[in-house]
């Protein structure tokens, strides 16, 4: 039998395959791909966002809209590197041995991180807030968190739902989900895919974050009316001397949307200024009131693909000093992979690093489903 030598551009192609196949968060964003060499962690590049309109009355001209793509920056401060010691034995091996040997549990791990990644950067700007209304799983929580996105005008094509374990645990036995697979085709990530229901794929993902709230449930009042568009208010009449900090959320009477707290600070004489977002996007008036609720437990999350950005960049394989290398890509990921050795001790050593970065592209695009079951 022929010996199929192994060889990084091997291991690569194979290393991708792997990740692919145990992303679950990474496989449902939009995802770009900087296809310009030698970045480095820290560099800034600048990706595509898809184009949007709006919709104008007409009298008696056209003013035709142009077909614009607006861009948006985003920095590549995401590099991860896994490396481990392996026997020339190993080395050896049929290509599907080593990937069940070395491959798979070392691209197990890049994948956890990416999605892990992904949660930590971008679960705390959506402004959408719903949660979980008793300790007991009602199938009215998950349709609530939906209708948040209808809400916030969420186009109704491409919608996905990554829920933590337990919550998972929790509304499994629903019938709703129990039998999510006879509403339609199996999806792309069959271990992880839950089904679809009302609308959206939902799926589990053992990365899902919990979140720790610093501020209770309160409720307070406008000080002063708001124009439509506004971005700063203060609040008064809160009963709770606590800390109102980014990241938490609250609601206002003549609003459905929820609104995520930019900057805030510690409520004095039952006041408080915060900053937040999106703007108002009505007129609210003085003394409407505010209420701001509690964000701790699980930050499960329901977005559009593209209200989240994942852009991955090519490193500069290495070139000299004994070492074999390879750059591939696969979907918009990329990955090096590495091989040297080392004399002195008489060992091997693989190294798989990849270099990428995450970005928000809308905030109005997502609603975070809180569970504190």
């Amino acid at each position: 039998m022929t010996q199929t030598f192994l060889t990084p551009s091997i291991i690569a192609k194979e290393a991708l395959l792997v990740l692919e196949n145990n992303m679950v968060m990474a496989n449902l964003v939009h995802r770009d791909f900087s296809p310009e060499f030698q970045q480095k962690a820290g560099a800034t590049v600048t990706i595509r966002k898809p184009a949007t309109f709006a919709a104008t009355a007409f009298s008696t001209t056209v003013a035709a809209q142009e077909v614009v793509e607006s861009s948006v920056q985003v920095v590549l401060d995401k590099f991860y590197d896994i490396s481990a010691a392996i026997t020339s034995q190993q080395l050896t091996l049929e290509v599907a041995d080593f990937r069940t040997q070395v491959l798979e549990p070392m691209m197990r791990a890049h994948a956890q991180n990416v999605d892990y990644q992904i949660f930590q950067a971008v679960y705390k700007t959506f402004a959408g807030h719903q949660r979980a209304t008793a300790t007991t799983a009602v199938v009215g929580d998950l349709i609530n968190a939906v209708a948040q996105l209808d809400l916030q005008k969420v186009p109704p094509t491409e919608r996905r739902a990554v829920l933590h374990p337990i919550t998972y645990a929790r509304y499994a036995g629903l019938d709703a989900v129990l039998h999510a697979d006879k509403r339609g085709s199996p999806l792309t990530i069959n271990e992880y895919s839950i089904g679809r229901m009302f609308g959206v794929d939902w799926y589990m993902d053992q990365n899902v974050p919990k979140h720790t709230s610093l501020v209770l449930d309160t409720a307070g009042a406008m000080s002063g009316a708001a124009a439509a568009g506004a971005t700063a208010a203060t609040i008064s009449a809160l009963t709770n001397a606590e800390v109102v900090a980014a990241g938490d959320v609250f609601k206002v009477v003549g609003s459905d949307k929820g609104y995520l707290i930019i900057t805030g600070g510690t409520v004095g004489s039952t006041v408080c200024t915060i900053t937040f977002s999106p703007p108002f996007d009505a007129a609210i008036a003085d003394t409407a009131v505010v209420t701001f609720q509690a964000t701790a437990g699980k930050c499960n999350l329901l977005f559009h693909k593209n209200a989240i950005a994942l852009v991955s960049a090519p490193l500069t394989p290495y070139i000299g000093g004994g070492i074999q290398s390879s750059v591939e890509t696969y979907k918009g990921i990329s990955c090096r992979v590495a091989l040297d050795g080392d004399t002195i001790y008489k060992t091997n050593r693989i190294s798989v690093d990849m270099l990428f970065g995450i970005k928000t592209l809308d905030k109005e695009l997502g609603v975070r489903f809180h569970d504190n079951g």
